[in-house]
């Protein structure tokens, strides 16, 4: 009796706990607008975890042999999180992308949308020396050709738009010492021309547009591109923000073994893992 009374007694001073914090929160985003932003994405963060395994149908990682290996032989990669924008890639994220490079040794990269550079220079600093990263983004002059087109596009096309061209000219890997390892690639994904790289690929990092054709045709190049030991790795698998990534990837899973990584919005395939 007295234990159970001990036990609801916690419990109401830590809910008392809560609702104290959560109005604070609450009136200090009235006073600091900008900081709404940070604590309604950190809320949609969560919210996605759950979803994804609740209503995602991708495989658990854990299942994986890299999982496996990295557990009994731990690697330890080289990861800067000061420079992060936690609003576009989690800092857990950055950290397990550097990892897998580490893991993988891959000798040839591909990334699609490079957007300020930090996930590439990340692939540098993890991988062989004589590994090349390449890093496909939008034209400097696309930014043009967008405003004449831009009824063609959707809202994630646009955002996707509005950061190639907010950061095309300030990329982070520029004059860092292992930027030589980086070759810097400049279309629209939708026309790239993937097939000089057909079946050369170690590892593939889509993080391009978001919006269902184009997350499709990325993918479809991507599965071209792909060597016979090589990972995919696709970003923004969560539902609330970017439906069209999670819509494509879970109809993928009836086909291909795609696993999903807790506490991430990443997918992978690979036909080692």
């Amino acid at each position: 009796m007295i234990e159970a009374f001990r036990k609801s007694w916690w419990i109401a001073k830590k809910s008392a706990n809560l609702l104290i914090v959560s109005i604070r929160v609450f009136v200090y985003c009235l006073i600091h607008p900008k900081k709404l932003f940070e604590f309604t994405f950190s809320i949609f963060s969560t919210i996605n975890k759950f979803y994804q395994s609740s209503h995602g149908r991708l495989l658990d990682f854990k299942t994986t042999k890299i999982f496996q290996d990295l557990n009994k032989n731990p690697v330890f990669a080289r990861c800067n999180f000061f420079l992060a924008d936690s609003t576009v890639t989690h800092l857990a994220e950055i950290h397990i992308l550097a990892t897998l490079t580490c893991y993988l040794k891959p000798k040839r990269i591909f990334e699609i949308g490079t957007y300020n550079g930090f996930t590439t220079l990340h692939f540098a600093y993890n991988s062989p020396g004589d590994c090349t990263i390449y890093t496909l983004d939008l034209p400097p002059h696309y930014d043009t050709e967008y405003k004449n087109k831009s009824s063609e596009y959707s809202y994630d096309d646009w955002l996707v738009v509005q950061l190639s061209m907010d950061h095309i000219a300030k990329r982070i890997f520029k004059g860092d010492p292992n930027a030589a390892k980086i070759k810097e690639l400049f279309g629209d994904s939708a026309t790239f021309d993937f097939s000089p790289y057909y079946g050369k690929i170690d590892l593939i990092f889509i993080d391009g547009s978001h919006s269902y054709p184009y997350i499709k045709s990325d993918t479809e190049n991507a599965f071209k591109m792909l060597s016979d030991t090589g990972i995919i790795v696709w970003h923004d698998f969560d539902y609330v923000i970017h439906k069209d990534v999670f819509r494509y990837l879970n109809e993928l899973s009836k086909e291909r073994k795609i696993y999903s990584i807790a506490n991430t919005r990443f997918a992978v395939f690979g036909n080692s893992l």
